[in-house]
């Protein structure tokens, strides 16, 4: 009898802890659902934070971008301005350029014609001061003050009488030293610069000068007689020094310096050459020299 009540609580025991066990498998589902849907809602929540923090940097974005946008535009429009102004200030450089390239193609018209009209102006200029001093000398190794005591014409027409052994004084309208700074003593003396009344008698006096060798005044002076001719025509002629120095070492040839500044050489064999360029008179010369 004892052992169906065993068995009997052996079922008993096991039924219960079916129950038990039943129970405890209910709970623990509804534990696992609750934390489901707390999970959920911390998803839609850190969903929604997101979703509020997107929308509010764009938001900030668009702000930013907007912002930019007008500095921008309004940059460009500045930019735009300034370019413009500079369009219209080269535009007008650019006419005011070709405003001053006309004139300036005028001027240098203007400048070719006075250059033309000086340089005429300058030869007739020239020629008048040369016919100005046609009937002029100028003499030269009289020492200082050999004239004092006397007028200077009267002592020239003497002195000129003397020297070349004329009949008559000449006619002087003036004599006067030139117009230089008393030289001391051991420099050479000044000129003088004499004008004759008479152009035959000054060419004839140059005639003389030229055929003379030495020419000696009463006070024991060496004179020498020149044309007085001009600044320039004096330099011009000066030029030509060194080919009169080679042409007087060549036997047989004849040369003169004709005015205002023309050698004429004429060789042993009646070949006549002129010359204006000293350089060239002088290469010819040496070619007579080395004959």
């Amino acid at each position: 009898m004892t052992k169906p009540r065993a068995k009997a609580n052996a079922n008993g025991a096991d039924g219960g802890n079916a129950s038990n066990s039943g129970g405890g498998n209910a709970n623990d589902s509804g534990e696992i659902s609750g934390q489901s849907a707390i999970l959920q809602a911390i998803d839609t929540l850190r969903t929604e934070k997101i979703e509020e923090k997107a929308e509010m940097q764009k938001d900030e974005l668009a702000k930013q971008i907007s912002g930019l946008r007008d500095e921008l535009m309004a940059s460009i429009d500045q930019a735009n301005n300034r370019v413009g102004m500079l369009d219209e200030r080269t535009a007008s450089l650019e006419e005011a350029v070709n405003m001053h390239s006309n004139k300036m193609a005028d001027l240098e018209q203007q400048v070719v014609g006075l250059k033309k009209e000086l340089e005429g102006l300058l030869a007739k200029t020239e020629d008048l001061e040369a016919r100005s001093r046609r009937c002029n000398l100028r003499i030269f190794g009289v020492k200082e003050g050999q004239e004092t005591g006397a007028r200077v014409s009267t002592y020239v027409a003497e002195l000129l009488q003397y020297v070349f052994k004329l009949d008559t004084e000449p006619v002087i309208d003036r004599a006067h030293c030139t117009l230089q700074k008393t030289p001391d003593k051991g420099h050479p003396p000044r000129a003088f610069v004499v004008k004759c009344h008479y152009y035959q008698e000054k060419d004839a006096i140059l005639r003389k000068a030229l055929a003379s060798q030495r020419l000696v005044s009463k006070d024991g002076d060496t004179v020498r007689v020149f044309p007085d001719y001009t600044h320039n025509v004096a330099r011009q002629r000066a030029a030509f020094i060194q080919a009169k120095q080679l042409l007087r070492q060549c036997e047989g040839v004849k040369y003169g310096l004709l005015y205002p500044a023309k050698l004429k050489i004429t060789t042993g064999d009646g070949e006549q050459k002129m010359f204006t360029d000293p350089m060239k008179a002088t290469t010819f010369a040496r070619g007579l020299l080395d004959r």
